[in-house]
């Protein structure tokens, strides 16, 4: 134990002295300007180095375009005026001193697309500004940090919202546009090992030197955020196709329950409330999003649905005193003989044609069994005219046949529009599983 103390005490230890390093920054600043490039040539630029290091995203609002961060700024640069003089002391044994950002010479560098505040040098107070400090080695080596809150603008595509990439550039330029400053960073991304996750956007970044011909050279962080789509998805897309889905399936309720109507009318004031949450969400720009388009695609197809059920409605209860034109007859002849396999019956008696107007289900096969029975009538009949079967089939149709073929039509519209819905909300998933 006493050879130990005895060792200590042998060995020398190497102090920094306060009044030591007083007198070398008063010795330092004597005739210093900071207002001149610290260069022995004036002539020569100063290259400075410029890492950004990302503490957090605290906000992006695509609305506006506006990305506001937190980060600390790293400037590293060469003073020759202050290794000349340090070098000529009588100072070597010092091997590093601080001097206030506000008696040397700094790099003036701001960040080109600022919404607010342009510089990176921010003080809430002037005890920050008097104890910022640039750190200087023997051979001039500067180096300062600065903590800053910028808001920067960013240019934004919703084209595959909720599925959304934006870019944010965060360019380094220095102040004068003829300036001997050259902003220069060795960093191939922007550090990001202290920066905090945010919960609704993926971060990645890249870096380049701008070495354009141009007057002004600047270092340029890319800054890409990924939204993060799960809420989104389950929250609104999901929703919007469930419902669109569910609107096909209207014209399964029977149109004798008077509910049809009421049902379809529901679900387009729904669609209507979901291109207002659409809208809310998006920016007012001229590029549109493939979620808005299907939303305002699907608006007029429950649009549609509620027009072609107030006409199938109106068929189905439109007065026989009224001729049905030709148009329709050809239609008519058409899908229902497509349907059914069989020609259009001949008018039948009253309480036939009671029976099957209220239960349309019934019609084809009552038309198929009065088919079948005429058939044999119309063999025998050899002075019966041939065109008169065509002829009677078309004075046959009624206003409840026009009715029936056009909720035909709109239902199989509906179920290729149903098909559709299922296959974009596969392709949903598959997406929000990759992501």
């Amino acid at each position: 134990m006493k050879a130990l103390f005895i060792l200590l005490i042998v060995i020398p230890v190497d102090a920094v002295l306060y009044s030591d390093v007083k007198r070398l920054n008063e010795y330092l600043l004597a005739n210093y300007s900071r207002r001149l490039h610290p260069r022995i040539n004036l002539s020569e630029p100063v290259t400075v180095n410029v890492d950004l290091y990302l503490n957090s995203v605290i906000d992006f609002d695509v609305l506006t375009g506006i990305l506001t961060f937190a980060g600390t700024f790293v400037l590293q640069w060469n003073d020759e005026q202050i290794a000349m003089r340090w070098n000529n002391s009588e100072f070597n044994d010092i091997a590093m001193t601080q001097l206030n950002v506000h008696e040397v010479w700094v790099p003036k560098i701001y960040i080109r697309h600022m919404v607010e505040q342009t510089s990176i040098f921010q003080f809430s107070s002037s005890f920050d500004s008097d104890s910022a400090f640039v750190s200087f080695l023997k051979n001039g080596t500067a180096k300062t940090t600065l903590l800053a809150i910028l808001r920067t603008s960013c240019s934004t595509d919703i084209t595959y919202y909720p599925f959304d990439n934006h870019k944010c550039d965060i360019s380094f330029v220095p102040l004068n546009f003829y300036s001997t400053v050259i902003p220069r960073t060795s960093a191939t991304t922007i550090l990001n090992i202290y920066t905090i996750e945010n919960s609704e956007w993926k971060l990645s970044s890249s870096v380049y030197n701008d070495i354009s011909n141009g007057p002004i050279l600047n270092v340029i962080y890319v800054l890409n955020l990924t939204r993060k789509p799960f809420f989104l998805v389950l929250n609104l897309v999901c929703p919007s196709i469930i419902i669109c889905t569910v609107n096909s399936l209207s014209f399964l309720i029977p149109v004798a329950s008077g509910e049809r109507l009421s049902f379809c009318v529901s679900l387009l004031l729904t669609y209507i409330v979901f291109l207002t949450t659409v809208l809310d969400k998006l920016p007012s720009t001229d590029t549109v999003s493939l979620f808005n388009v299907f939303v305002f695609v699907q608006l007029i197809y429950s649009s549609l649905t509620v027009l072609g059920i107030v006409k199938t409605l109106g068929y189905y209860h439109y007065e026989d005193n009224k001729d049905v034109p030709v148009v329709y007859k050809h239609i008519v002849r058409y899908f229902l003989r497509c349907h059914c396999k069989v020609k259009i019956s001949p008018k039948t008696t009253t309480s036939s044609k009671t029976s099957n107007e209220d239960h349309p289900s019934l019609a084809c096969k009552s038309n198929v069994d009065q088919i079948n029975h005429k058939e044999g009538d119309l063999k025998n009949n050899d002075n019966k005219d041939d065109s008169a079967a065509p002829r009677n089939n078309y004075d046959n149709i009624a206003w409840r046949d026009v009715a029936t073929a056009l909720d035909r039509i709109i239902n199989m519209i509906a179920t290729i529009v149903a098909v559709f819905n299922i296959v974009v909300l596969l392709i949903t998933m598959i997406r929000l599983h990759e992501s």
